[in-house]
């Protein structure tokens, strides 16, 4: 397959990303121009342009990110912090309760992050971590993360640890 300018449907993906591979800087920059509709910027090396190529034409044919997503790397590219699939489903002022080894944690929600014992953390999981003394993931520690059972039917957790 030659690197001509058309849509590459989900048939010929294959081979346009096989093409990619083998084509030189001057092929895969004027597929630069044909993909993305500008000029590819200055002084990008060879995999970079191959990898991003080949996202382009995964887009075309596949369908892009999720608006979502999207949505969340512009906020973080504005300097904003991330919503993570916890921290969508938290209001700030909610507070988690967990019992570990005898000792009840307390753990608030707030607009950045999370607020522990007076301390702030961008994460739960660096909370159970202090907690715990080892990695955990924090949604989960805190009975928020859905499990997937056998038959791929989503299941929370645990029933009995809810934000307030």
């Amino acid at each position: 397959m030659s690197l001509a300018n058309r849509p590459v449907s989900l048939k010929d993906l294959p081979e346009a990303l096989t093409a990619l591979e083998t084509a030189d800087r001057a092929a895969l920059l004027d597929r630069w121009r044909e993909v993305i509709g500008a000029p590819p910027p200055k002084s990008l090396s060879m995999p970079f342009l191959r990898r991003a190529l080949a996202f382009e034409l995964q887009c075309q044919a596949l369908g892009g990110p999720k608006v979502r997503t999207l949505e969340d790397l512009d906020r973080i590219a504005a300097g904003s912090a991330s919503r993570a699939s916890v921290g969508t489903k938290l209001r700030p002022g909610s507070k988690l309760i967990r019992e570990w080894q005898g000792r009840t944690w307390t753990v608030e929600v707030t607009d950045g992050g999370f607020l522990m014992a007076g301390d702030r953390y961008v994460s739960l999981s660096a909370i159970a971590r202090k907690i715990t003394g080892a990695r955990w993931s924090g949604p989960r520690f805190f009975g928020l993360a859905e499990e997937v059972r056998r038959d791929d039917t989503p299941t929370k957790l645990s029933h009995r640890r809810k934000a307030a």
